[in-house]
């Protein structure tokens, strides 16, 4: 069977919102719930994984009845497992354009480093494509798209929306900065950049457009084992 070795987080025990919420399907802040009070927070890795004989685990391993996990987390846990076979599959076409290079930093950078200062209080950020979802465009047609910042209703409140309404703004900002505003871009023409509460987004909504995650851009310096950047499938 295979287990995960997990590191607990102990010189600043509250989980890092860049690894929060499955944000980066790498690392994982975990928060277990103590059953006397407060909350204990451990650091997943991909890399952690081993295999274990289900005797050794079976004879060796000890059930913590001190520590439990909330719905919440389970399901954090859940879409962060699932992150690692389930990434979307952007045109590579799509992504060669958003790897272009505008002063010392690509357009995915600097929404990463948009991002960073207010991840906390985001759910994630959803790339709509339409009906170029999975289409290569050829040069000189722009990829037509549209991004959610996605932001945490129930916890954040007032904070979250103007944390997602000041992202929102500022990729939208970068974009027309790269590519031009969408009625000119021949690359790529953002139609809409809004921030959403997550309470606001429907299955339908899933259905239709595809999460863009950082950890290519956040972790290139990390092992990268057998992840492949995002949108590109091996030959």
């Amino acid at each position: 069977m295979e287990v995960i070795i997990a590191e607990q987080v102990v010189t600043e025990p509250k989980p890092d919102p860049n690894l929060s919420y499955a944000k980066n399907p790498r690392r994982l802040h975990l928060v277990l719930k103590q059953r006397n009070s407060g909350s204990l927070v451990l650091d997943l890795r991909q890399t952690g994984r081993r295999q274990v004989s289900k005797a050794d685990f079976l004879e060796f391993a000890i059930k913590d009845s001190s520590v439990a996990l909330p719905p919440d987390a389970k399901r954090v846990l859940k879409q962060w497992l699932a992150a690692r076979y389930g990434r979307p599959a952007f045109p590579n076409a799509f992504e060669h354009r958003l790897r272009k290079k505008v002063g010392r930093r690509t357009v995915e950078q600097q929404i990463a480093k948009i991002i960073a200062p207010d991840a906390r209080h985001l759910v994630g950020l959803f790339f709509d494509l339409g009906e170029q979802r999975g289409e290569e465009i050829a040069s000189g047609k722009p990829y037509a798209m549209s991004i959610s910042v996605v932001y945490d209703a129930i916890e954040g409140g007032p904070g979250a929306r103007q944390a997602a309404e000041r992202v929102a703004l500022q990729i939208r900002q970068q974009f027309e900065n790269a590519y031009g505003k969408a009625d000119v871009a021949d690359e790529i023409a953002l139609d809409a950049c809004e921030a959403v509460a997550d309470t606001h987004m429907t299955l339908a909504d899933l259905r239709r457009v595809d999460q863009w995650r950082l950890e290519y851009i956040s972790l290139r310096d990390d092992d990268v084992g057998d992840y492949l950047p995002v949108g590109e499938t091996p030959v």
